[in-house]
């Protein structure tokens, strides 16, 4: 049987696998992905697109497609014993992204637009080739994949990924990773249907508590996914309409009244985290590696999230750009993500979802009086959508980062770029557009007010530093409104507000890394601890 060559080989064709396949795509990788379904499913799924993942799915292709396909929520509305207890308003909490809501939408569409993405650069999921056996040595990974006649293959990879979900065999073959966790003890139903005569705004969720909990969130389609936990001993019936009719009727006023149910079904939550996201040449992104309640729609972002922190760092590795143990910091970077939402989505389902009499009673009397009052400040708020929408996810701690000495601003090495406008040739677009997926981009800001460097002084930085730019990195000149820039040499800043948001007064330089982070930090005149940084980096880390 012949052997066929890669260097990656993903495993799984869900949203993590094929956001690591584009990923890899974009670095020009060779890659295979394949799936052991024939084809994908047709139910909703995960609903939730957080505004972080939407930016960066924007880097591969017109992000606007998706979002035309769901319901942007404008905040969640809380009912306790159904009354409303309050509105959470999250409209113009972010402002600096081009993508201030939470896209509620299909994982059907989600796919869909995915798929489109990955066709752009040429390649598709392999359906019905099923992992058999995964096995790695110093060199590389064997794997024999099946095919639904019986027919086999062999793959030799350089690297294995496993997107492959909760019962990942990639992780499975992994001699020193472990899944580690429990189940809930609930149970929970779920319907998606249509929706009549109803009184709720189209543009929120909601969160029901009293004997019992629910959730409701509408879609685009005129339907809505309800989502209950069962009350009393457990059942294992499967749920008819009226179960979710009758929990709307008892937890959610003017809900209004269900029918034609495309999907109704049980099932029951888990919360597990894998010790390590890497184990020598086999790696682990998404549900096969972190799974928990759906508390806050973060498991489907979280795992795209992996696969674009992963994807670059495999490209520069299969490359020789970086030592493989540069993909260590894949799990120093990730998994402290994963085991942070593992334990804040754990409290926010225990405290919405228990199912102890006395506990619900605090609860709801609790939630009477202090949600109101703590959800009614903007600081709290927008404390809150930081980390729903995971724009506050930051690698600051992490090796992979750094900054040059004595720097300080707002922006710090690590963070995630913010996005404002910029101005070129009379035309405005967001910064983040700039920031393609498939290389680093070196940034030069001038700075602002008396500090501002002239616009060939940025110039010929830029020019010292092309002649030795290892990453081939992509270059950027951001000059401030007073400067201006002439569209041949650089962007404008659009009323200065990129460098009021990075803190940026002094000329400044933002080494920005493939997934939109910074790695390097620093004043100009200290782009030399920037080459520094870079030659340390190919040769060890």
């Amino acid at each position: 049987m012949a052997i066929q060559e890669t260097d990656v080989l993903i495993v799984g064709g869900g949203p993590t696998g094929v956001t690591l396949a584009m990923e890899l795509a974009a670095s020009g990788i060779p890659f295979r992905i394949v799936d052991k379904e024939l084809q994908r499913s047709d139910k909703s799924r995960a609903l939730g697109v957080q505004p972080r993942t939407l930016e960066l799915l924007n880097r591969h292709g017109d992000v606007q497609s998706l979002i035309s396909r769901g319901n942007l929520s404008g905040g969640t509305t809380f009912y306790i014993n159904r009354k409303l207890a309050a509105d959470v308003d999250t409209t113009g909490l972010a402002e600096d992204t081009a993508f201030p809501l939470v896209l509620i939408v299909s994982q059907v569409d989600t796919e869909v637009y995915l798929d489109e993405c990955l066709a752009k650069y040429g390649f598709a999921v392999e359906r019905g080739l099923e992992a058999q056996s995964i096995v790695q040595d110093p060199e590389g990974v064997t794997v024999k994949l099946s095919k639904p006649d019986g027919a086999e293959e062999i793959i030799r990879a350089k690297y294995v990924v496993g997107a492959d979900g909760a019962h990942s065999c990639v992780r499975r073959a992994a001699t020193n990773l472990k899944f580690e966790g429990s189940a809930y003890p609930q149970d929970f139903i779920l319907c998606d249907a249509s929706i009549r005569n109803a009184s709720i705004p189209w543009d929120r969720f909601s969160l029901c508590m009293g004997k019992g909990s629910l959730a409701v969130f509408p879609l685009h389609d005129g339907t809505c996914r309800v989502v209950a936990s069962r009350i009393g001993p457990k059942r294992t019936e499967d749920p008819k309409l009226e179960d979710f009719q009758g929990m709307l009727d008892m937890l959610h006023p003017g809900a209004g009244e269900l029918y034609d149910p495309t999907w109704m079904t049980q099932f029951h939550l888990h919360h597990r985290g894998v010790s390590g996201y890497r184990d020598r040449r086999l790696l682990v992104a998404g549900d096969a590696a972190h799974i928990h309640s759906p508390a806050g729609a973060q498991g489907m972002n979280t795992g795209i999230q992996d696969a674009i922190n992963l994807g670059w760092k495999l490209a520069k590795v299969v490359r020789g750009e970086r030592p493989a143990a540069f993909l260590d910091s894949y799990d120093r970077e990730r998994r402290p993500i994963g085991q942070h939402l593992l334990e804040s989505s754990d409290k926010m389902f225990t405290w919405g979802c228990s199912a102890n009499p006395f506990f619900v009673m605090f609860r709801n009397i609790l939630f009477t009086w202090v949600l109101p009052w703590y959800v009614g400040s903007r600081a709290r708020r927008a404390g809150i959508f930081k980390f729903i929408s995971e724009f506050g996810i930051s690698y600051k701690d992490g090796p992979a980062v750094a900054a040059a000495p004595g720097f300080s601003a707002a922006i710090a090495a690590g963070d995630r770029v913010p996005d404002k406008l910029v101005r070129s040739a009379g035309k405005e677009r967001y910064f983040l557009e700039l920031l393609t997926p498939e290389t680093h981009h070196l940034v030069l800001f001038a700075g602002v007010g008396a500090h501002a460097a002239s616009r060939e002084a940025l110039l010929d930085a830029q020019a010292q530093f092309d002649s030795h730019n290892p990453d081939k990195a992509k270059m950027h000149i951001i000059l401030s409104e007073l400067v201006g820039a002439d569209g041949k040499s650089g962007y404008t800043d659009v009323g200065d507000c990129l460098h009021k948001e990075l803190g940026l007064t002094k000329p400044s330089y933002l080494y920005i890394r493939p997934d939109s982070y910074v790695e390097h930090v620093g004043y100009l005149t200290d782009l030399k601890e920037l080459r520094t940084w870079l030659k340390r980096n190919a040769v060890g880390f």
